[in-house]
């Protein structure tokens, strides 16, 4: 196979057969792009499920989506419980597609995909995930194989049912694309070239996307929107996970109060500034606004959610609240520990940042216990 080939017949990016994937994570943005990626008529997904195993391998789930309506007994083409089991037939999968949550401290990407990536029978790679640098590590794990990576950040609201049989999508749905590792930033001294196989890797994984009415942009410098993106998450995922509430009761604060919470996010998008990861002139997503400066990003990272929330009667309970509040381990290390690493690589100075990393880390560690603890608890019952 040359590298302008992938699987499945395609050939400098035109399919002559269905491309397979191998979808890692069958949760709400897995569902919803598992349906795209079939919708298009150009893909078969084969997902490996856990928890939800039984019922996609049933009845399947109800997507309610706005835009295409109710999609009654939804589930991909084919189901497994495990990634042995989906490579055990031999089946050459053009992307794996991972779409869980990136954990390092718990389990690590190379960990979860070890069975792929010894397999051989992946040709390229794309994550959904938040946070930064969920890339690097399976980078380092398939780069001299010249797999390529992508790596991916999404917007759009879905939300599933405790028992799984329903996902609500709702509004519009955005997904900004690029190759990892990515172009270096203006002005560097390195040099970084696409190869061919990346190039047509991406291109294929975008007309995928499109064809089934998805909505998707491409980037060379998927780094720095990953960073744009994570300044809310780091805020207010955050703040949220130590206080258990939106970002709502915060429009209630004195002014001086409310400029302490504002000195916070001013250290994390310092950050931005000081690694060229955020610039004056960048496009910010999902609106496609254009960055007006350090303070501009300050202000609107503080306004809209809680100009939203207000305007709602009610803030959004972000992943990382709903996580803690269900007692599962959050992506503390990539949403939040990898901003602080950042700043002490750059010697940009962030005395909250470094406190709230703290607090989220002992918050981690006694999830973790209380887990181990259940767990124990439960073999012993049995």
């Amino acid at each position: 196979m040359t590298n302008t080939q992938l699987s499945n017949g395609n050939v400098n990016g035109h399919s002559t057969g269905p491309v397979d994937i191998l979808l890692i994570g069958l949760g709400s943005i897995g569902s919803v792009y598992s349906y795209l990626l079939e919708k298009s008529g150009r893909a078969r997904v084969t997902a490996v499920a856990r928890s939800n195993y039984s019922l996609y391998s049933t009845t399947g789930a109800t997507l309610d989506t706005d835009r295409f309506g109710k999609v009654e007994g939804y589930k991909p083409h084919r189901v497994f419980k495990s990634q042995k089991e989906a490579l055990e037939d031999g089946t050459r999968y053009a992307f794996a597609l991972v779409c869980t949550k990136c954990l390092p401290d718990v389990l690590p990407n190379t960990t979860l995909l070890a069975d792929a990536i010894s397999s051989g029978q992946v040709e390229a790679w794309s994550l959904i995930q938040n946070g930064l640098g969920v890339e690097e590590d399976l980078y380092q794990a398939v780069k001299e194989s010249e797999s390529p990576v992508m790596s991916s950040c999404a917007w759009l609201g879905v939300v599933t049912s405790p028992d799984g049989t329903v996902v609500r999508w709702t509004g519009n749905d955005l997904l900004v694309t690029g190759i990892y590792p990515p172009l270096p930033a203006k002005g560097s001294s390195d040099t970084r070239v696409f190869s061919q196989r990346e190039d047509d890797a991406v291109n294929l994984w975008s007309d995928l996307i499109k064809a089934g009415e998805g909505n998707v942009k491409l980037t060379d410098r998927i780094d720095s929107v990953r960073f744009s993106k994570n300044v809310w998450n780091c805020a207010w995922a955050s703040v949220q996970g130590l206080t258990r509430t939106t970002s709502y009761p915060f429009s209630f604060l004195e002014p001086e109060h409310k400029e302490m919470i504002k000195s916070f996010l001013r250290e994390i998008v310092t950050v931005g500034f000081e690694s060229s990861l955020l610039w004056q002139g960048m496009i910010q997503y999902p609106a496609g606004d254009v960055s007006e400066g350090l303070e501009a990003v300050v202000n609107y990272a503080w306004d809209k959610p809680v100009g939203m929330a207000v305007s709602r009667g009610g803030g959004h309970r972000m992943s990382l609240l709903v996580d803690v509040e269900m007692g599962r381990p959050f992506e503390v290390e990539v949403i939040t520990g990898a901003v602080l690493r950042l700043a002490q690589k750059h010697n940009v100075p962030t005395p909250r940042l470094e406190f709230i990393y703290a607090m989220l880390k002992a918050l981690q560690a006694n999830i973790i216990m209380e887990n181990k603890k259940k767990a124990e608890e439960k073999a012993v019952g049995a």
